[in-house]
């Protein structure tokens, strides 16, 4: 029987990785984005493959280029239910334009705050951080200070 297995790459080796074992017969999966006519991978250092556990060697796969190791729990290998594979190849194009939104600001541009009690205050943009928050630097009672906020709750100036 057929199932989906994580594998961990060498860094940045994701595409080199996936293109060694397709030339063995390895049918693998690494999701993509396009981004500004880039390609960017979702799961950086990951990807995944599809192995049946009676029929196919696995033992290549540890040894071929761009591969570090199969992903293990304890002596069990990671295997990934079909439908997250089926969720993620769905949504590889609703990540793209996400990540997308992401680049709308750098580390040191200036920034209003739309909402909140921080209102219509100007702030240093410094990182984005999960569900859509973002750190910002804010001078508060003369010494700069960091505050979390919504991406939503920004402008750019």
């Amino acid at each position: 029987m057929k199932n989906w297995y994580l594998i961990k790459t060498k860094p940045r080796q994701e595409t080199l990785a996936v293109q060694n074992l397709q030339n063995q017969g390895y049918h693998a999966y690494c999701p993509y984005a396009a981004i500004n006519k880039k390609y960017v991978v979702l799961f950086p250092g990951y990807l995944f493959i599809h192995l049946d556990n009676e029929s196919q060697n696995w033992s290549p796969i540890r040894s071929t280029i761009g591969v570090l190791n199969l992903v293990r729990f304890g002596l069990n290998f990671a295997k990934i239910p079909d439908i997250v594979i089926e969720f993620i190849k769905a949504n590889e194009l609703a990540t793209a334009e996400k990540i997308k939104n992401l680049n709308k600001f750098t580390k040191g541009d200036k920034v209003q705050i739309t909402d909140g009690v921080l209102k219509n205050c100007i702030a240093i943009f410094e990182s984005f951080k999960a569900q859509d928050r973002v750190l910002l630097l804010m001078n508060l009672l003369g010494q700069q200070q960091t505050i979390n906020v919504s991406q939503k709750a920004l402008t750019g100036l």
